[in-house]
């Protein structure tokens, strides 16, 4: 399942990996997909969505615009 156009999930963070584009820090969250038990898909969260790094084992509330996360708040 893709993320959502417009909305927000909540997910549980099995797995982070960082990277960047053109300079800019990411976050590569690794996700249950909600469409596949058992499956991960990844998420790219922009740093500025979020405050501080992400670990496994955190619970994110993520919201999307356009398909891209604009805010990740751990719950």
């Amino acid at each position: 399942m893709p993320p959502p156009m417009i909305g927000a999930w909540s997910v549980d963070v099995k797995g982070v990996r960082p990277f960047t584009i053109h300079g800019d820090l990411y976050y590569e969250l690794h996700v249950p997909n909600p469409d596949a038990a058992g499956q991960l898909m990844a998420i790219r969260v922009p740093a500025h969505a979020v405050e501080g790094e992400p670990k496994a084992g955190e619970r994110f509330a993520l919201t999307f615009l356009m398909g891209q996360v604009t805010g990740a708040k751990r719950e």
